[in-house]
């Protein structure tokens, strides 16, 4: 290759040949310049870039630390919605299903949709256990007034009040 080269540039006359090597000289530095360098320089900025916007965001993240951890975990059923008040009728429905109707003195709508319940000679517990259920239902209890009938049972009045 060499002996090629030496051949070539033997035919060629000596400004030809300074001319070719400046040629040789200059290029090969604008080369290097454009297929190296620029490149490199490029992707470092690029690097760099990418860089301060993760730093941002990390920024970013650690100063909403106290809402994300406020927020829901996937999985987890959110904060859930108050059920509408299911009216007098459903509510008769559940005191059946407690053992409760027999005991029923008054069962009537009030103002604002409130429900008045009296009921005589129930037992405790299971008053209790159905009150429980007030919130299920779409209630409140706004009033209670509970008076001694006998041993373990109670006469009882209450007002129920829709959830907000």
């Amino acid at each position: 290759m060499i002996a090629a080269l030496a051949h070539l540039l033997a035919g060629r006359s000596p400004r030809e040949r300074g001319l070719l090597a400046l040629l040789v000289l200059l290029a090969l530095p604008v080369a290097f310049v454009g297929l190296v360098a620029l490149p490199l320089i490029d992707a470092r900025a690029a690097a760099r870039a990418d860089l301060e916007t993760a730093q941002a965001e990390n920024l970013w993240y650690r100063a909403r630390q106290s809402q994300i951890a406020a927020l829901p975990v996937a999985g987890e059923p959110g904060p859930a919605a108050h059920p509408a008040p299911i009216g007098p009728g459903g509510i008769e429905g559940r005191l059946i299903d407690a053992g409760l109707r027999p005991a029923v003195r008054l069962l009537q709508n009030a103002p604002g949709g409130a429900v008045t319940i009296e009921l005589g000679a129930v037992p405790f517990d299971a008053l209790m256990a159905w009150l429980d259920q007030a919130a299920p239902m779409g209630y409140a209890i706004g009033t209670l007034g509970l008076t001694r009938a006998g041993p373990g049972l109670v006469d009882a009045a209450l007002t129920l009040e829709p959830l907000p």
